[in-house]
């Protein structure tokens, strides 16, 4: 018989070692009353045959600390519990043979550096000391680490069970659920030994997230692709001797490692991505420690690259092949934190997920508990998908991602899949005018303009683009430019309670004037910031917000959230189906009068206003303000009426300087007027930690997160400063020095065209001297000068231009 129906304030659906570390690190944090459902056996869907690598060499400061949490965490539970977690610390190499790779070498040392990683730069001489069996004649430099191995996959996911049994929460194996449905303010899901209300669910589903995401109205981004790896027959040079280092090598996209006295041999093709289980229908549910064929015509290639530089391997048999389905996501970043549906929360979509799990675990958990993280968590923030997202995309991106996850990751990097995906009305126009595009959230922005079809090189330092930048931005300086920002959230707010919601999310007052626009961050209830938006007041009861359009799903469902019941509110959300051109520049009003009859004067339109008008014949909103630091207008009208608009600027412009401008120009002018932008607006700091204090309005007023906002001490502060180097520029993510010890990160940066600088965002703890500090970028000590103000116009007189 079926138990009676349980209540429980956590259920995590799927019991391998993302689910299984969620439900640690909650009970870590004080939730214990949880229940995991698992259908079959713990680790019996992908764990179990994984790998089991984990890696300190990595090209980002958040993996290297989800690394470094999910070792640190299964060495502690191993010492709680006694139970072995098959840890071989190993250390590894990661190797360079092209130049690409070796600045890539040189990137990841910064990384090391900023999380106290043992790891070193070396020649090819040192890999061939510490493993005399691998051939070096084409590595030109490598990575070493010290503290990161391989481990039982098993082992470590029955440690965390145990602990977490330990302290109180429950594990229910071979009790699949099998369906669920809102009850109120609680889930109700049903399980093969009877029903359990819960508040939250943790969809941790591996291969089954997509169509255990149906039930709560969520399609899910993760695809299950195949992977190898081979054992051979034991390896006599191997005996007597220390264990390898785990060896990773993208000429023939994988990694070789000892298991025991066997040679391990991982292979991900570069040519093709076998998947299985594709949406909709989703992985059988019969399926139980499922392996899959080999294949030997897809990975041979790479294969015989890899027994080459291990030659030792080349004549030994083969006496065991895994072949078996992991996880992927379109852009290869997990999906760990809300779902969008209510109190469903992600673990999932993980194709690394020994090495991930840990670390994610405790993000779900400080998430869930805390409403705040300890890091930047956007590049895993399942939300970062919108609706472009269909079956179509997420399977091709995957297998995009798949085949190229062992290419050298420069900046700059693109997919290829599907592209275009989402063509806007001047896509063609502004191809044929030699627009060199990139992807954003789906749709594509031009990044440069060029010679037509000229294919954009990539890499870390200074690229051949950098002269068309500069030409754009100085044109624009000089002249004009429009950029297209038609991916561009943007909402419209109506109803008499619109600018009561708007003003208790926002730290900042909302305009009080129609007309006026403001700058408005929204918090978390931390004091963290959730976003950034500016809004326009239409009318008392109507605003118009724009923001990234990355965070157009994430914003819009945050602000429809806080609507209370009762509350005369209405949203529609526009950024489907509307555009907007942004045009900038000294001469961008006699450009605009031309095509409307709107006062565009200082008295009549003045800097941070916005107005209905027509413009050339198209119904626009337009908007008094400019991200590059110029007299310009925002222009936000209908898609379908944006080539229109388009082609009247140009025919009236021309004669004014206007030029195209891309997104490598208009980050560099940004950056001249030392404008913040997402990099800096992460969700672990708030509005006091970036020096944004001037944004927030206290007085006879209260918003969400105040209270917290003021009850912490910021421990960081933002630097705005000049990087003395002539052929590299700040990325993001580089370690911050002083004296030769970290002391911070940089956030974002970029050349700054006109005035002939390299600038850059630097966070520091607070109370750091602002002498003597310098950024690591590829593996050098640049130093650096900080300033108080914009390198440009600090006093804004560009902005109020009344030229005419």
């Amino acid at each position: 018989m079926p138990e009676t129906q349980r209540t429980t304030q956590v259920a995590i659906i799927g019991g391998g070692i993302m689910g299984v570390a969620a439900q640690f690190q909650l009970a870590e944090n004080g939730w214990t009353d949880t229940i995991l459902f698992e259908k079959a056996e713990l680790t019996s869907g992908s764990t179990w045959h994984a790998a089991g690598q984990i890696a300190h060499a990595v090209g980002s400061r958040v993996m290297g600390w989800i690394n470094k949490t999910s070792i640190e965490t299964y060495k502690r539970v191993e010492q709680e519990t006694g139970q072995s977690i098959g840890w071989h610390e190993v250390g590894g190499f990661r190797i360079a043979t092209t130049d690409d790779e070796v600045d890539w070498m040189k990137s990841i040392m910064g990384v090391g550096k900023l999380l106290d990683l043992p790891m070193e730069l070396v020649g090819p001489e040192e890999v061939a000391r510490i493993n005399p069996f691998y051939k070096v004649d084409d590595v030109k430099a490598a990575v070493r680490t010290f503290e990161d191995g391989h481990i039982d996959p098993s082992g470590v996911t029955m440690a965390l069970a145990a602990a977490t049994r330990a302290r109180g929460a429950k594990i229910e194996r071979h009790n699949r659920v099998v369906g669920a449905s809102r009850k109120g303010d609680m889930w109700l899901l049903r399980t093969e030994k009877g029903d359990v209300l819960t508040e939250h669910v943790v969809i941790a589903a591996g291969s089954y997230a997509n169509q255990v995401g149906e039930w709560f109205g969520l399609k899910i981004p993760s695809v299950s692709c195949l992977h190898h790896y081979l054992v051979t027959d034991t390896v006599p040079e191997f005996e007597g001797r220390p264990e390898l280092p785990v060896m990773r090598d993208n000429a023939f996209g994988g990694y070789i490692r000892q298991e025991q006295k066997s040679g391990l041999i991982g292979i991900y093709e570069g040519h093709v991505c076998p998947t299985v289980w594709e949406m909709p229908e989703g992985a059988p549910w019969a399926a139980e420690n499922e392996l899959f064929e080999a294949n030997y015509d897809s990975i041979g290639d790479f294969l015989m690259v890899a027994l080459d530089k291990m030659p030792i391997l080349a004549e030994l048999g083969i006496k065991r092949v895994v072949r078996g389905a992991i996880t992927h996501t379109p852009d290869g970043g997990m999906l760990v934190g809300p779902s969008g549906a209510p109190n469903v929360w992600l673990s999932c979509g993980s194709s690394i997920g020994l090495a991930w799990g840990g670390g994610a675990g405790k993000v779900l958990a400080d998430w869930m508990v805390h409403g705040e993280t300890e890091i930047n968590t956007r590049s895993f923030d399942p939300r970062r998908y919108a609706n472009f997202a269909n079956d179509q995309f997420i399977v091709e991106r995957t297998k995009d991602e798949f085949m190229r996850r062992h290419d050298t990751p420069c900046p700059g990097k693109q997919f290829n899949a599907l592209r275009p995906l989402k063509r806007h009305p001047l896509f063609d126009r502004l191809a044929a005018k030699g627009a060199v595009f990139g992807e954003v959230a789906g749709w594509e922005r031009p990044r440069y303009f060029a010679d037509a079809s000229e294919v954009e090189q990539i890499g870390w330092g200074h690229q051949p683009w950098h002269a068309n930048a500069m030409r754009e931005a100085k044109a624009t300086r000089n002249g004009a430019g429009v950029i297209d920002l038609c991916a561009f959230a943007q909402f419209e707010i109506t109803g008499k309670d619109a600018g009561k919601l708007l003003d208790r999310l926002s730290a900042n007052r909302i305009p009080r004037k129609d007309g006026r626009i403001s700058l408005n961050h929204l918090l978390t209830e931390k004091g963290r910031f959730e976003t950034e938006i500016t809004i326009w007041r239409i009318a008392e009861d109507r605003f118009f917000t724009g923001s990234p359009i990355a965070r157009a799903t994430p914003d819009f469902d945050w602000i429809k959230r806080h609507i209370r019941p009762g509350e005369d509110v209405k949203m529609i959300n526009r950024s489907d189906n509307w555009g907007m051109l942004a045009l900038s520049g000294p001469t961008s009003r006699r450009i605009l009068a031309a095509l409307t009859d709107a006062d565009l004067s200082n008295a009549a339109f003045p800097w941070l206003s916005g107005q209905e008008i027509a413009v050339a014949g198209v119904p626009c909103y337009a908007l008094r303000v400019s991200f590059v630091g110029e007299l310009g207008w925002e222009l936000h009208a209908p898609l379908d009426q944006i080539a229109t608009l388009y082609d009247a600027l140009f025919q009236a412009g021309t004669a004014h300087g206007l030029t195209d401008l891309g997104s490598y120009a208009f980050n560099g002018m940004r950056m001249e007027k030392a404008y913040r932008a997402s990099g800096e607006l992460t969700t672990d700091i708030g509005p006091f930690d970036v020096g944004l204090d001037r944004f927030v309005v206290t007085t006879d007023r209260d918003f969400v997160g105040k209270k917290a906002l003021f009850n912490r001490d910021p421990a960081w502060m933002l630097l705005y400063a000049e990087l003395h180097a002539e052929d590299v520029d700040i990325h993001g993510g580089e370690p911050v020095l002083l004296d030769g010890k970290p002391v911070g990160l940089t956030t974002s940066g970029g050349y700054g065209y006109t005035i002939g600088k390299s600038l850059g965002w630097l966070f520091v703890r607070k109370g750091t001297p602002c002498e003597n500090l310098s950024v690591q970028i590829l593996n050098r000590q640049i130093p650096v000068t900080v300033h108080d103000d914009a390198l440009f116009d600090p006093d804004n007189l560009r902005l109020r231009s009344d030229d005419v």
